[in-house]
């Protein structure tokens, strides 16, 4: 299952490439200038602000990179960028709230023990695309993505710890690649570029596995 997923994930990618890009660069541009200014200036403000654009940032993106799989595996045409982000516009308050609720029982696993931690990571991880696909809340979306991901837990967090060591080496290479510009700039462009290239990459592999466990035999996006 890890690597039919990752092979889907990435077979999306490629087809979805330019508009994958110009959705999730739009929002990293400004998550990226706040980060830059957050480094010129540093404050407890500054700091606070950009962690939040971060957080509200990414799941922005996160929602539209699946809605956009959602309308093309229901064969419906795709919409503007704009209306991908209204549409998850909608949903954030939720996605938000699932979102902290997410990273506190994490992190109340990895304190209390190591492997409720971890088992918490893949019983939790199709929050998103259930919220956004299925319109739950954020209780239902725990319950939701507990259920589907019961006897698959191991594999399940094996896939998602690939994935974000995959985005993470990119990113990576992406912030060394560009260490010869000016401190301001590195991190913008770094940023932006980092964000713009991995978080659609990590929304798709989510988002094929949701449909891979509710619709197994049906391919992700049609011929």
């Amino acid at each position: 299952m890890i690597s039919a997923v990752l092979s889907d994930a990435a077979s999306v990618y490629r087809r979805l490439w330019g508009r994958s890009v110009l959705v999730a660069g739009l929002v990293f541009a400004v998550i990226a200038l706040a980060d830059a200014l957050a480094a010129r200036s540093a404050t407890t403000a500054t700091t606070l602000v950009s962690l939040l654009l971060a957080l509200v940032g990414g799941l922005l993106v996160q929602g539209a990179i699946v809605a956009v799989v959602a309308d093309l595996h229901e064969s419906r045409p795709p919409a503007r960028i704009a209306d991908y982000y209204e549409r998850t516009r909608d949903r954030l308050g939720t996605l938000l709230g699932a979102s902290l609720l997410y990273g506190l029982g994490v992190v109340i696993g990895f304190v209390l023990l190591i492997v409720p931690g971890l088992i918490a990571i893949a019983r939790w991880s199709l929050i998103v695309p259930l919220v956004v696909i299925e319109r739950r809340d954020a209780r239902d979306s725990f319950a939701r993505s507990s259920q589907l991901v019961r006897g698959r837990t191991g594999r399940v967090l094996v896939l998602v710890l690939v994935a974000n060591l995959l985005t993470s080496l990119v990113a990576v290479a992406i912030t060394v690649a560009l260490g010869f510009l000016p401190s301001f700039a590195a991190i913008w462009a770094g940023g932006t570029l980092a964000g713009a290239v991995t978080v659609p990459y990590e929304a798709y592999v989510l988002t094929v596995l949701y449909y891979r466990l509710t619709e197994p035999g049906r391919p992700v996006l049609p011929a």
